[in-house]
C-alpha cells in the first residue's frame, strides 16, 4: 500500500453493527476500500457485500488473502480467535469492544498482535465524536474529586443488538468498556472498585482512580425508558464538566475512526485506542465483576 491508496480493509461479520457501522464506513472512503466481507452465515455476508459493491467470502482465510487489514463486527469470544489468525497474517486490526469475553482470551490477543507487529485500533466509539473529546480535554484540566456516570439503556431486551451474548455477560461487558474508557481518560486510571448488583440487571459500582478522585457508576441494559441514558458529570471543588453520551449520538464518529486507522497503518504507530487499551479495559472489566461477587457475600 502506497500513501495515496486506499487500505483494503476486509469485514468480519454481517450482522446488525455490520451493515449500521464498519460496511458504509469503510466503502466511504477515501482512505480506506471494503475489500470483502466474511460471516458466519454464507447468506447475509453475500447481501451486504452486495449493498456495497464488493465481494463475500466463503472462508475466512480467503478474504485475509485479499485485504491489508480486517475489521471485526462479531461476538467476543469469536473476535479473539478470528483475530489471532489475522494478526499471524500480518493483517492490522479494527477491533471491536470488548476484546474478549474472559481477561484471558483478551491477553492472549494482545500478546499474538505485539509479536506480529501489527497496528490495532479499538472501535470506541465516542471517542470519535468531537463532544467527547472536548469532554475529556475539559475535564483533564479539572482537580477533579468526584465523578458520577449513568448509563441505561434496553439494549438487552429489544433491538438488533439483544444478542445472546450481551444478554448472557450484561452491562459490564457491553456497556462497561465505553463508561470505563471515558472515565479512565478523564479521571486517570481505576485502582480499586467496591460494587454490588448484577450485571444482567443492574450494576452499582464505587471506583477509586490513582488520582485520588471516585466516581460513582450505575449501568443497566434492560431499563425500557422513552430514551436511553448516558451522563457524565466530573466535580472539582468549584466546577463540574458534563458529558451527554445520547446527544452527542447525533455527531458520526465514522470518519475519524475511519481516518484514524488509515493513519495508524500507514505511520505504523498504534493511537491512544488500541489493543492495550482493549486490555485494561478486560481488566477493570474483571475487577468490577470480582468485586460483584464479593459484594455479594
Amino acid at each position: 500500500m502506497t500513501d495515496a491508496a486506499p487500505l483494503r480493509v476486509g469485514l468480519a461479520g454481517a450482522g446488525p453493527w455490520a451493515r449500521k457501522a464498519y460496511a458504509p464506513m469503510l466503502a466511504a472512503g477515501p482512505e480506506t476500500l471494503l475489500a470483502g466481507v466474511w460471516a458466519r452465515r454464507p447468506e447475509a455476508a453475500h447481501e451486504l457485500a452486495a449493498a456495497h459493491g464488493t465481494a463475500a467470502f466463503a472462508e475466512f482465510d480467503a478474504l485475509l488473502e485479499r485485504c491489508d487489514a480486517v475489521a471485526f463486527a462479531v461476538p467476543p469470544h469469536v473476535q479473539v480467535e478470528l483475530a489471532i489468525r489475522a494478526a499471524r497474517a500480518g493483517r492490522h486490526l479494527m477491533l471491536d469492544k470488548p476484546l474478549a469475553i474472559a481477561l484471558e482470551g483478551a491477553q492472549r490477543l494482545v500478546d499474538e498482535i505485539e509479536r506480529a507487529g501489527v497496528v490495532s485500533q479499538l472501535m470506541l466509539t465516542q471517542r470519535f465524536r468531537p463532544s467527547a473529546r472536548r469532554f475529556v480535554e475539559a475535564a483533564r484540566r479539572v482537580p477533579a474529586i468526584g465523578a458520577r456516570l449513568a448509563f441505561l439503556s434496553s439494549a438487552f431486551v429489544r433491538g438488533p443488538y439483544a444478542t445472546t451474548w450481551r444478554r448472557q455477560h450484561g452491562a459490564l461487558h457491553d456497556l462497561g468498556p465505553h463508561a470505563f474508557d471515558l472515565l479512565v481518560a478523564a479521571l486517570g486510571p481505576i485502582v480499586r472498585i467496591a460494587g454490588r448488583g448484577d450485571p444482567r440487571r443492574w450494576v452499582s459500582l464505587a471506583c477509586e482512580h490513582q488520582s485520588g478522585a471516585v466516581s460513582d457508576v450505575v449501568m443497566s441494559g434492560v431499563m425500557q425508558l422513552p430514551q436511553s441514558v448516558f451522563r457524565i458529570e466530573v466535580y472539582g471543588e468549584a466546577e463540574v464538566v458534563e458529558f451527554d453520551g445520547v446527544a452527542a449520538a447525533g455527531e458520526s464518529p465514522w470518519a475519524a475512526a475511519r481516518g484514524a486507522f488509515a493513519d495508524a497503518v500507514r505511520t505504523r504507530r498504534d493511537g491512544e485506542l488500541n489493543v492495550r487499551r482493549g486490555l485494561m479495559l478486560q481488566e477493570v472489566i474483571e475487577r468490577a465483576m470480582q468485586a460483584l461477587d464479593a459484594g455479594e457475600r
